[in-house]
């Protein structure tokens, strides 16, 4: 069974003076999941952090950890840990002794302590540096170091402020990895705070998008690409191509809805299939959200819901892929070639295109 407790913000709101920096918070994070929120700058989401943290007060709601209401706890009593992007180790301490520090503020016994650090030493992988100075450590190895710091005293909770932030690509890229491991092996809950797109995608068991201090959506990263609540999310997450479909006719099937209508980008009816069984607003007005890579060249023999021609204009090479900008109309498109196909299309006349109704997201807001 994994360290890591639930965490429940309920009803939570922060304001500043007359400013709303978070209203209507809820959200259940559970036991031992890794949850990144996700926004761009002034959205609130490093507010919910230090609301959560207890760094800051919330207006209203509460926030229960394992069902207990820390809503009026202060941070120092909430016994949760903490990595920030500038690790914020103590320079003239060990490896050894900056990952002890908790431990020792705690009044543990030596043994223990010493037990506990050479324990985590070797799940950080870093055995065999326990002596060295922040200063001789790389970039990576003082991020394992304060993140070993912030979870050996097992707290409930571990909050990340922008953890990879400092790191140079690729160094990121490894270190992702290393923290879900971490994370994971240990069954610890984590909330991120990151502005990465990437970074939340890889590293996370679920998403919560924050945009003017509200939850957009919250769910599995394959939902929020694949299924986006509204406009906002399909045009934040990732590139896509928003689309009118007008006059639009809804239909239950398959467990799922139809929906049909007039687009400037198909001749004659476009059709969409959604997961959702249940629409609430039958708008028949709405938009729907196309991927690039859901769009594909039509060859010989092979057949999608919806099809249309297009004239590409513009394209970048991109070693295994190309994108390119496809003009349907007044429409202009994103699209995602394989270097192969893209070799054999004869740019100077239209190309025949095609998409399948249910790789596309109904969107009414």
């Amino acid at each position: 069974m994994g360290i890591g407790q639930e965490l429940v913000v309920l009803d939570v709101s922060k304001n500043y003076g007359t400013f709303k920096a978070l209203e209507d918070i809820n959200l259940t994070c559970k036991a031992g999941e890794f949850v990144s929120i996700l926004g761009s700058s002034g959205s609130g989401k490093t507010t919910l952090l230090k609301v959560i943290a207890g760094f800051e007060r919330c207006s209203s709601g509460k926030i229960f950890i394992n069902g207990k209401d820390v809503a009026t706890t202060p941070c120092y009593k909430r016994n949760i840990g903490m990595l920030f992007q500038n690790y914020a180790l103590f320079p003239h301490l060990t490896v050894a002794q900056n990952i002890a520090y908790p431990l020792k503020l705690r009044k543990l016994k030596k043994e223990d302590i010493d037990k506990k650090v050479k324990k985590m030493l070797s799940l950080i992988k870093l055995d065999g540096l326990a002596d060295r100075l922040p200063r001789q450590l790389s970039g990576g190895q003082q991020q394992r170091v304060a993140l070993a710091r912030a979870i050996i005293y097992n707290p409930p909770l571990l909050l990340l402020d922008e953890p990879l932030g400092a790191l140079d690509k690729n160094l990121r890229h490894d270190m992702q990895f290393e923290i879900k491991r971490i994370t994971h092996e240990l069954g610890m809950t984590t909330i991120s705070v990151t502005h990465d797109q990437e970074e939340a995608f890889s590293m996370s068991d679920k998403i919560c998008i924050v945009s003017a201090g509200k939850i957009q959506q919250f769910d599995t990263p394959e939902k929020i690409y694949e299924q986006p609540s509204n406009r906002f999310v399909a045009e934040f997450m990732g590139t896509t191509n928003i689309i009118p479909l007008n006059n639009a006719v809804y239909e239950a099937i398959d467990g799922g809805t139809k929906v049909s209508g007039a687009s400037p980008l198909v001749e004659g009816q476009c059709t969409i299939k959604t997961p959702l069984s249940t629409i609430k607003n039958q708008d028949p007005n709405p938009f729907f959200a196309l991927r690039p890579e859901a769009i594909h060249l039509v060859k010989d023999g092979q057949t999608y819901d919806n099809t249309f021609k297009a004239v590409i204009d513009e394209n970048i090479y991109l070693g295994q892929l190309v994108k390119a900008k496809a003009k349907v109309g007044n429409l202009s498109l994103n699209v995602t070639f394989s270097v192969h196909d893209f070799r054999e299309l004869d740019l100077t006349k239209p190309v025949l295109l095609g998409f399948d109704a249910n790789h596309t997201a109904i969107l009414f807001e």
